[in-house]
């Protein structure tokens, strides 16, 4: 028998999604374009502060998922994120699966987890320390958010 190693590469399904950078992952990518190394590959972290948003981590910092894809937008860039986890209001982990996009009630905002809002259980309102999932955008004219779970 020969000796292999398990493993070999990633597996399993993959959650990919279009986010946008920070201005100082912006600028990095730009940076790193214009010496001609590659930015696919590196790790990134929801910022928390505008929908699908990501920057770079620190040194030792938390991540989210990692860099497939990145494509020229006007003066900014479309990125392709395969995400891997995520960080909820109550600073729970959380494994990726879907984005659900969902109605909403009430006052809610990007990284809120969500519970049921109402009687007529077709929506969701900020669910505090007892939610599941994590808003990553809010679109205010449709009512609607979009929940990592």
């Amino acid at each position: 028998m020969q000796n292999m190693s398990i493993g070999g590469g990633d597996q399993g399904e993959k959650l990919i999604v279009t986010c946008i950078p920070d201005s100082t992952f912006k600028d990095e990518i730009t940076a790193l374009l214009a010496n001609n190394e590659t930015p696919e590959g590196r790790l990134v972290a929801y910022t928390g502060i505008n929908g699908y948003e990501v920057t770079s981590p620190a040194d030792g910092g938390e991540f989210d998922g990692r860099l497939v894809t990145v494509e020229k937008d006007g003066t900014s860039y479309l990125l392709g994120v395969e995400l891997f986890s995520y960080k909820d209001q109550n600073d729970a982990y959380n494994g990726m699966g879907v984005i659900a996009n969902l109605a909403y009630s009430g006052t809610i905002a990007i990284g809120d987890t969500v519970v049921v809002s109402g009687d007529d259980y077709d929506a969701v309102k900020d669910g505090g320390e007892g939610g599941r999932g994590k808003v990553i955008a809010k679109d205010t004219a449709n009512e609607t958010v979009d929940v990592l779970f």
